[in-house]
Formats: C-alpha cells, structure tokens, sequence
C-alpha cells in the first residue's frame, strides 16, 4: 500500500511535536557544555536566535536570552533555568541564562528559520544610556551597599550592557554619599566544577584582573581613586539561590560602599 506524501507530512510532523514534548518534559536545571547553533529568520536583523543541546538529555535549549553571546564555531558553556514560556526559536527557552565563550573549536552551525517566528531584537530591561541622558543621584540618608558585577567564565572583560548599569549606580552612590570607602573584591572560581564529562576551572590571576578592571571602570567614572580599596580571592561563595546559577554567580566582583 502507498502513503500518500501529506499523510507522511502529517505523519512527520506528528513525531517532531511528540519528540519536542519529550524534551519539554525532561527540561530543568541547565548547566553543560555544547556547540550552538544559530537559527536564521528573514523577520529582520538581530532576529536570529541561538540553541543548544544537551548532550546527557537530549533537549535542545534556547538560549537567546544570556546577555552574552555565544559565537558561530566555539564551545559554550550554558548555565540557566527553563523559562516557561512558549517555544518560539525550537529550543526549550532558558531564562535566566549564562553563556560563556570557550576556546575549544566545534563546528559553525546556521539553520533556516524552518518554520519558527524567532525573537526580535528588544533592548534589555535596563541599559547604560548615553551620557547626555541626566541620571538621578542618590539622596541621603546613606547606608553601606553592596554591588554585585558578574562575568563570564574565564573571563574578565565585562559583559556588554549587563554590569554596566551596576557599576553606575555603584559609581553614583559613592559619588552622592561621599563615600569615605569603596571596597572592591575580585573572585575567581579557581576550586572549578563538573559539566558535560569536563572539569572547568579558573586560573587565580583573573581574580585581581576582575577587580582591577572594575576599579579602573569606577575611578574614570568619577569615584575618587583615594577611597577605593581592591582585594581579590579565589574561594568564592555561591550567591544566587538557583541551583542552576550557583556556579555563574562565584565568577564576581563585590563593590562595598561605605558612606
């Protein structure tokens, strides 16, 4: 007997609905190592979303959300929790999510939009705007705050509009409050973790690089050099209470300020 070609369309369909509910069902806590895939669309520039795969699941993620980038033909590690929302890009959307570039070349990997809408490009909920834009200082009375500045794996450049907005308004406390100290800590995750069969670990000079970075940063923003104190360390503690994120938030500089 002969199936008819919408009948195996149908049919195709079917399994490729079942085979993304089965990974639905498995998604949860997501911290591995892969190689992404970028999706195309024609619904505009920046339109195109990033996926990656699970290799000990099997389910495909979304990971279009992570603040920084993977990139087309290198290793990503991905951090981050099931969003729960609707899949738009094929993948089962991770929101919050870290992604960190590693060295490790993988195959460079674009596929057609095949039917999926992709997200449009949106600016973040807050970004540094442009320094003709007024901001709003601080008013007393003041207490000690505290900052928290995340970077990426291995990595002590700083994440494109992501800490900029905190090292702003760190930045603009202890310029308001007058503060008489600013301590910065750098840490680094040198004791490291397990993800997708591999050890990933941190060399301990990134501690003081992220912490001499994030001085730099304050000290040409306007906070007077004399009142900062830097210090770095190698045994972070987790901070963020997701199981998925306890790793990603050791990677850290800690900006005290003390009026």
């Amino acid at each position: 007997m002969t199936t008819s070609p919408s009948l195996l369309r149908g049919a195709l369909a079917a399994a490729l609905l079942a085979a993304h509910a089965a990974g639905m069902a498995q998604a949860q806590a997501a911290g591995f190592v892969a190689c992404p895939v970028y999706r195309d669309t024609e619904n505009g520039r920046k339109s195109g979303c990033w996926l990656a795969t699970d290799g000990a699941s099997g389910v495909r993620y979304d990971i279009t959300d992570a603040a920084n980038k993977p990139l087309i033909g290198r290793m990503v590690l991905v951090e981050g929790e099931p969003a729960g929302t609707p899949d738009i890009c094929g993948g089962v959307a991770l929101n919050p999510v870290r992604v960190a570039v590693l060295d490790q070349a993988c195959p460079e990997i674009i596929v057609p939009a095949e039917g999926f809408p992709s997200k449009p490009s949106v600016l973040p909920s807050e970004f540094l705007k442009p320094l003709n834009v007024p901001r709003k200082h601080p008013t007393a009375p003041f207490s000690a705050q505290t900052y928290q500045i995340g970077f990426s794996f291995n990595d002590d450049r700083l994440i494109y509009q992501s800490v900029e907005v905190t090292i702003e308004r760190a930045m603009l406390y202890a310029v308001a409050s007058q503060a008489r100290k600013v301590r910065i800590t750098g840490y680094a995750d040198v004791k490291g973790f397990e993800a997708s069969g591999r050890r990933l670990a941190e060399p301990e000079a990134l501690a003081r690089a992220r912490a001499e970075l994030v001085r730099l940063a304050l000290v040409r923003m306007g906070v007077p050099e004399a009142s900062i104190e830097t210090e770095w360390r190698t045994d972070p503690q987790p901070i963020d209470a997701s199981p998925a994120l306890a790793n990603a938030s050791k990677r850290r500089v800690t900006v005290l300020v003390q009026p």
